[in-house]
């Protein structure tokens, strides 16, 4: 992620490709005081980063990326801030680190590279033996297998006559074409129509679970949102989606621009704007322990180091 600092009339300015500058104050009470190069073990690789950090060492913004710790730190020197190295242990303690916003947090986002070619999942002994909690997710997943097996299975008969028209003219493979045309309308009608069921199911679930406060949305970004499906809590973000084994949400807010919520008993914390009356309901609705609390900001700060894990 490229990335430039600039001082500009008591300010930092920091400049990210495909996004508005972000400007950071450098005098007055939540300013700018140190600049933080980071890396932590990922997978396969290490993971580094450069985060802006307040006096009371809580993040003002973060961003990942390889840097010149040279540059920054005699970027962090000329301008009379400080600078620091840190290697974190785990991703957890990272992300626990991160995760601890300043007052003045800003969020910087860009557009990722574009995926690689997408992964064909073939049903395997697991995804062919139907589940005890959602049969209804399994018979949507096998409609889309059946459909996928036709389709490959129309390209291997398709590609087997025009191999033979071309090898063997003098075979009559007519009769053959005009099957295999009438069958490719028949495969494009099924596939559209349980195409657009998959998806009508899958838009009318989703609102469903909407309404029953069964989905609980972080404001903003980066994406971040509770779920329960079949009586599991899982945790979706931008990576992956995971299971939580947790029964309280602690709903916490301490200086303007510092809330979040903690799941677990300091399980998680997920930082950032949670609509009070959303929580309260997706509480209730899913039988989770809920408690809400002002807190100071020292108490903010010994509560977001107790954690085990956090989604900056």
């Amino acid at each position: 992620m490229t990335l430039a600092l600039a001082v500009e009339d008591d300010d930092l300015v920091v400049e990210v490709p495909e996004h508005p500058p972000v400007r950071l104050p450098l005098a007055g009470p939540d300013r700018v005081s140190a600049l933080l190069l980071f890396g932590y073990p990922g997978r396969g690789r290490t993971r580094y980063g450069l985060a802006v950090l307040d006096e009371s060492g809580l993040v003002m913004m973060e961003a990942p990326g390889s840097r010149s710790r040279r540059q920054v730190e005699a970027f962090a020197r000329e301008n009379g801030l400080g600078f620091e190295l840190r290697r974190f242990a785990t991703g957890e303690e990272a992300r626990v680190a991160l995760a601890r916003r300043s007052p003045g947090w800003h969020v910087v986002t860009w557009r990722r590279p574009p995926p690689a070619l997408p992964r064909l999942r073939v049903p395997g002994v697991r995804s062919l033996r139907p589940p005890m909690g959602s049969p209804k997710v399994w018979w949507r997943e096998q409609l889309l297998y059946g459909l996928m097996w036709l389709v490959l299975a129309y390209g291997v008969a398709f590609a087997t006559l025009v191999v033979l028209n071309m090898t063997a003219p003098s075979r009559d493979v007519a009769r053959g074409m005009g099957l295999l045309g009438i069958a490719a309308l028949v495969l494009a009608v099924v596939t559209v129509i349980g195409a657009a069921v998959v998806v009508g199911i899958g838009r009318r679930r989703t609102r469903r679970q909407i309404a029953d406060a069964r989905e609980l949305q972080r404001r903003g970004d980066p994406h971040c949102r509770l779920v329960v499906v079949h009586g599991r809590l899982l945790l979706e973000t931008a990576r992956r989606t995971r299971e939580i084994d947790a029964s309280r949400l602690l709903l916490y807010s301490a200086e303007p621009g510092m809330s979040g919520l903690i799941v677990g008993e300091s399980l998680l914390h997920l930082p950032g704007r949670w609509d009070p009356e959303e929580v309260e309901r997706f509480a209730v609705r899913n039988g989770l322990e809920l408690q809400t609390r002002a807190l100071s900001r020292e108490e903010y700060l010994d509560l977001t180091t107790q954690v085990r894990d956090a989604v900056p």
